[in-house]
């Protein structure tokens, strides 16, 4: 398959019609611009230029091919320039995790998006698992985590510390605690389904309490999760305190003090490990890190 720096010396030779003039333009030498233009006539199984004097003038092929060539060439040409001169456009691809997507990263987005009108962003929710997962397919370009990018594949950037609560709309729960999590193991717990952060570093945290939990619901979304909560007393779950913070204020749901555990993990930034980053991505990252304080 000839190339576009072929059809370029192509495009150039056809208009000038002397090979000196299109290797002074493109700086290579006479002979650099003559094999080019043969191996593309090799390609395209037969000559494209006559030459009458020391001019090479196209031929019957050559002028077709010249008038289809050219409004591809000249489009790809400005791709390449607007490319270069305005790294700041175009399409960022990102994935989170439920908790950041609905919590925590939605203001940083639209900040970026305000600075930088000719960004697109594209902002897949999933669970932690297959967040990591689209970051390692190459499906996006940066993700965002509960926990921390762990695998060697991994490039990440603890971007701040969360904090998980047990909550429930039971307030005699929060008045009458604290309590031992094997005190509340027999309760009706709902929980994040298998492959959230929130759930793995709940369970991993009250082992081997964990084996004796009562869970008689898993459920994707945080906010489901809440409205089982306010629709049933008996109801309890574990949610990142940023997730259920204005239902506290608000009295709907209540913090059951907990002994002995603190349930902590990261909201952490990663990107694949060794690939090329374009400028926007860089900057879009750098961005966060700067805004978050961490730069």
């Amino acid at each position: 398959m000839y190339t576009l720096k072929q059809l370029e010396l192509f495009l150039d030779l056809g208009k000038s019609e002397k090979i000196i003039e299109t290797a002074r333009r493109f700086e290579l030498s006479q002979s650099a611009v003559s094999m080019a233009i043969k191996e593309l006539e090799r390609l395209l199984d037969g000559p494209l230029f006559e030459r009458i004097g020391k001019r090479l003038v196209l031929n019957g092929r050559g002028a077709m091919l010249m008038r289809s060539a050219r409004p591809h060439v000249e489009a790809l040409q400005t791709l390449y320039e607007q490319l270069r001169s305005d790294s700041l456009s175009g399409e960022l691809r990102l994935a989170a995790s439920v908790t950041i997507a609905e919590y925590f990263i939605p203001a940083l987005i639209s900040e970026y998006m305000d600075a930088n009108a000719n960004v697109v962003v594209s902002l897949k929710s999933a669970n932690t698992a297959e967040v990591i997962g689209k970051v390692l397919s190459g499906e996006v370009d940066v993700g965002f985590i509960e926990g921390d990018g762990v695998l060697e594949e991994i490039e990440s950037n603890v971007l701040m510390r969360d904090e998980l609560i047990v909550v429930s709309s039971d307030r005699s729960l929060a008045a009458d605690g604290p309590w031992y999590i094997d005190q509340l193991a027999a309760k009706s717990w709902i929980l994040r389904e298998k492959g959230s952060g929130t759930r793995s570093v709940f369970l991993n945290a009250i082992s081997p309490v964990d084996k004796e939990l009562n869970i008689v619901m898993e459920l994707e979304h945080i906010e489901s999760i809440k409205n089982f909560l306010l629709c049933n007393t008996e109801y309890i779950s574990v949610l990142p305190r940023i997730s259920v913070k204005r239902d506290i204020e608000a009295g709907r749901l209540a913090e059951v003090p907990i002994r002995a555990h603190r349930f902590e993990r990261n909201f952490t930034m990663i990107s694949r490990s060794g690939q090329s980053v374009m400028p926007l991505q860089a900057h879009f990252q750098n961005y966060l890190l700067s805004s978050i304080g961490l730069q």
